[in-house]
């Protein structure tokens, strides 16, 4: 048979039998349609209409179900007669006191009611990780920050926000931005030499260079101490290369001759212990000085330039910031003053 034939074959009117078939019919739709009726019209079936069958089916009335679902009688009825006229088929016989589910619908309920609970069950579940996603916080950071300044941060917020939990990962300085990237961290607390121009960066702190130096030493009663006077000094440095270096060597530039320093370290601890046995005085953050507690040790401005580094929190603008998220920010610029 060619395509033509085929084709004028299907467009033919529809014989007397499918006609007496269709004439068959439930709140005005048709019922009870033979082989001739489209094998599936599902795609038209809503949810609405579902859950109103299954509870009608439960309560065996229209009134209790249409009362359960705060709908209409007329409502419920009407999403059941459509159903049935979706499906062709007669779910309920309906006496005067009571629905009773046909074949149909005894075959039809148990398919129904395993969907709408496995539904329901994934509705709550994503309910649940939305909102444990909310009251938790996984925040990344450098050693150095996590070991002084985070920790009381932390504390004051879950003072605030006891419902909120927060993880804190002490990473090296290189892999906080990566953390963040890759979704292990919410947050990633580091200075802003990090090189994270992908990510979102909000300026948390702004941090001031110190000359930290023993109690009985000649500089520790000034005030305030202009940078070139550090010349001749015992200088305990970090390592060339490091942010902190980098912001020294701008204020060591004032003193116009090459700083030879007696010790060039890797981690701030290392810094105040020389400084605390008398070997030396360092140039380190405010902060870090301030949550040592070194014993005997004295921290004093250093001007002529002010040496600032700021302290920023980093985000994946794919993933933007929880409630939880915005809360810590906030907290962290109002205790740093930025707020």
């Amino acid at each position: 048979m060619s395509y033509s034939d085929r084709l004028e074959q299907t467009s033919r009117a529809p014989s007397a039998a499918t006609i007496q078939a269709c004439s068959l019919t439930a709140h005005g739709r048709p019922i009870g349609l033979n082989h001739e009726r489209p094998m599936s019209r599902t795609s038209a079936v809503t949810l609405r209409q579902l859950r109103a069958f299954n509870a009608v089916a439960e309560e065996g009335s229209i009134a209790r179900a249409a009362q359960r679902l705060h709908l209409t009688a007329s409502a419920l009825s009407m999403l059941i007669g459509t159903l049935e006229g979706e499906l062709g088929v007669r779910l309920f016989e309906r006496t005067t006191r009571r629905m009773v589910l046909t074949d149909e619908g005894n075959k039809l309920l148990p398919t129904i009611e395993q969907m709408l609970g496995q539904l329901d069950g994934a509705i709550t579940d994503l309910h649940e990780f939305s909102q444990s996603r909310s009251s938790r916080l996984r925040i990344a950071a450098s050693p150095l920050l996590a070991a002084t300044l985070l920790p009381h941060l932390m504390a004051s917020f879950r003072e605030r926000f006891p419902a909120i939990r927060l993880t804190l990962r002490d990473l090296p300085v290189s892999e906080v931005a990566q953390a963040v990237r890759a979704g292990e961290a919410d947050l990633g607390v580091c200075t802003a030499d990090v090189d994270a121009l992908d990510l979102h960066t909000t300026v948390l702190h702004q941090d001031r260079l110190m000359l930290a130096c023993l109690e009985n030493h000649p500089l520790a009663s000034r005030f305030e101490l202009p940078w070139r006077e550090l010349a001749g000094e015992p200088l305990a440095l970090m390592q060339p290369g490091s942010g902190l270096r980098k912001l020294s060597e701008r204020g060591l530039a004032q003193i116009g001759e090459p700083v030879d320093p007696a010790y060039e370290v890797a981690n701030v601890t290392t810094a105040v212990g020389l400084v605390e046995a008398g070997l030396a005085v360092a140039v380190l953050p405010r902060y870090a000085l301030t949550r040592t507690r070194a014993v005997g040790v004295r921290a004093i401005p250093l001007i002529d330039p002010v040496v600032e580094r700021a302290i920023v929190a980093l985000n994946a603008p794919e993933r933007p910031l929880t409630s939880a998220g915005e809360a810590f920010l906030a907290h962290f610029q109002q205790a740093a003053g930025l707020e």
